[in-house]
Parts: C-alpha cells; structure tokens; sequence
C-alpha cells in the first residue's frame, strides 16, 4: 500500500506557488506598460489637402509618470508611391529625457496632398521606469476618394457713386452710377429736407438721375446697401453763371460801315445808363427803361474804338470796329466780330449785367447776362 508523502507535495505545491509568482512578477510589467495610435482627417476644400490628425497615448503602472519616443515613423501612399512625411508634435526623442507626460495624450497634424490614398504612423514608447516596448504600434488610414480644391468665387459687390449738381433754379440733380466692374446692382436711397426721399437700383456698368426739388435741396444724404458711410452727406454747392431775372443784356456789331451797340432791358428790370465814348467824335449816352431795347451806332473808319463805361463797370477797354472781309464799295451788312468786355455795377438803382449779343444788322438781339455785369460781345 502506497503511503501519501505529505513533504513531497508540500514541497511541491510551494515550488509551483513561487513559480506562478515569478510569472506574475515579470508579466505585470508587461500589460501594464503599452501605447495606442488614432488618426483623423478632413479635407480642407481652400487648399486641397488631407488634414491629418494623430494621437499617441500611452499606458504606465502608477509612479511612471513620463515617457519618450524611441521610433516615429509616417508614410503616406499615393498610387504605387510611398513617401515619408512628418507630424507636427510627434518627433523621436533625443537624449535621455523623458518629455511627454503619461497622464497626457500626445496629439499630431500633418497636411496631406488630396491625391494621397493611404497614410500611416508607427511608433514604440519607453517609460521613465526603464520598461520599452518590444514592439510596434500603429495607425494607417485609407482614402476611397481626393481631397479637391473648391474655389470660392468673390462676394458680389456694387462700385456705387454719386454726383450731385445744383441748376439755376436751385433744383438738385443727384447721378447715381454704378461701375464697369461691379458685380451686382447698387441700391442707392437719395433723401432730402422736409421728408424728401427716393430709391433707385442701378445695373452694373449703368446710372440713373435722380432731381431733387429745390425746396428739398436744403441738404442732400446719398447711401447705398452696402457701403457703411453715405457717399453723399451735405448742402450741395450753388449753380455758377446763373443769369437771374430783370438783368439787361446787350451786343455790338461791325458792319461795313458801323459799329453798333445795342442794350436790352426786360420787364421786371430797372434803368440802365451806359456811356460810349469814340476814339473820335462825340460820346453817346443810351438810358434804357425797362422793357425798351436802344441802340447806338458809330460810322465805321479806320482805327475806330468806342469805350463803354457805366457805374460800377469792372474793364473798360476799347472795342475796336472791325471791318468785315466781304465788304466792298457801296455794299452793306457785316459779320460778327469783337473781343468779349466783362463789365459790373449798378446803374441808376439797378444791376448792369450779362453779355450784349448784337446779331445780323437789323435782326433781334440775343441777351446772355449775368447779375451785376454787362459784357458787350460781337
């Protein structure tokens, strides 16, 4: 009969325990020490290209706080192509240093061409315990279609302006345009005193006029949609070379055998006195009422001037009779000829104004003046 031998297997079983702790003690290590790798990517349509994101994160037993790289390897694939690339942030370690913290995931980015099809990194970590790892991990991600640059067309955008012009009545014609180069339509808003207001839409490239009434034209605001200052913003400036109402008007003429002034006076103007004193001969005074049109004439000879004077007048040159080219003896009319003679002042009470336009010999006489001037023109 066999006897159980208690020693020996006593024996045994404590060798078996002190075996499976020996395993224990070298295998913890090992699954507790590992590192993992995860990528992503979108694509960036304003530049065609991947944007690749990768995260490297390890695992440590507690009191392991840091680790280092040992091996960073990226490539990317296109067609039958491998070509290595680097990742911003994840680089082998130099050294003995031990720089990124196990608590901390490591995180990466990479640009990829949008023609790429595949990319990968493999990395192996070493703990500041002395533990590395004995073997690779990595990440690879496919691409089943390219990453195309998507070109944006610019905003469409109005070129608006905004010319404002007064006329003698004291209406306001305000030019709304819109350039060559503009890519939409301008929408103009043209507001005035006393709730004057008017919109306008203007084409690329067209313009449109928009009149403000005079009693409207205190101030003028010019806007458009999309622009944040008004292109247009205050009193618009005065018409010039406004002949106003009651203002004389006159002319002179050389003829074959005259020079001949005449003055015109209109209904609602006041007296007119002017003098004309020839090179030669008697001087000739013309008061002219209103509503009456006077004329004086001089017999035409060689170097014959007449000067007009009258209160307030600004230039009194000569005007020289000037013989026609057609004339020949004993023939008569004549042809517009002489220097223009600005002139200003009151006369008797009233403005002597504007520019005398005599026209053929005999004809009616056209009156262009202006307030407080005379000006005698051929």
């Amino acid at each position: 009969m066999n006897r159980l031998n208690l020693r020996r297997v006593m024996a045994v079983t404590a060798g078996a325990l002190l075996g499976l702790a020996g395993v224990a003690a070298v295998a913890a290590p090992a699954s507790a020490h590992h590192s993992e790798v995860k990528v992503t990517a979108e694509c960036d349509t304003a530049t065609g290209e991947w944007v690749t994101t990768w995260t490297v994160r390890t695992y440590a037993p507690a009191g392991v706080n840091n680790f280092k790289l040992t091996k960073v390897e990226a490539t990317s694939k296109t067609g039958e192509t491998t070509s290595p690339f680097t990742i911003d942030g994840i680089q082998v370690t130099d050294g003995d240093s031990y720089p990124h913290q196990v608590s901390q995931p490591l995180v990466g980015t990479a640009r990829l061409a949008g023609d790429v099809t595949e990319a990968s990194l493999t990395v192996r970590a070493k703990w500041d315990n002395g533990f590395q790892e004995n073997g690779d991990k990595s990440a690879s991600i496919k691409f089943s279609e390219s990453c195309d640059k998507v070109v944006t067309p610019p905003p469409a955008k109005a070129n608006p302006k905004a010319t404002v012009t007064a006329d003698c009545t004291g209406d306001v014609a305000v030019k709304l345009e819109n350039g060559q180069e503009a890519t939409k339509d301008a929408k103009f808003t043209v507001t005035g005193t006393d709730g004057f207001s008017e919109t306008a839409t203007v084409e690329p490239g067209k313009d449109k006029t928009i009149t403000v009434p005079a009693k409207n034209a205190g101030k003028i605001t010019v806007t458009e949609a999309g622009q944040d200052q008004p292109l247009f913003d205050d009193k618009p400036a005065e018409a010039k070379d406004c002949v106003q109402p009651g203002e004389p008007s006159g002319s002179y003429q050389s003829t074959c055998d005259e020079l001949i002034f005449q003055v015109e006076n209109p209904e609602d103007g006041k007296t007119v006195e002017i003098t004309f004193t020839p090179n030669k001969g008697d001087a000739q005074k013309l008061v002219v009422q209103p509503g009456e049109t006077k004329t004086v004439k001089f017999k035409a000879f060689e170097g014959l001037t007449v000067t007009p004077t009258a209160e307030g007048l600004d230039d009194s040159e000569p005007i020289a009779w000037e013989k026609p080219a057609n004339c020949s003896p004993g023939a008569g009319g004549g042809k517009e000829e002489g220097p223009t003679l600005p002139l200003t002042g009151a006369a008797t009470g009233g403005i002597v104004a504007g520019a005398i336009a005599l026209l053929a010999a005999g004809a009616v006489l056209f009156v262009v003046a202006r307030r407080r001037k005379v000006r005698f023109t051929a």
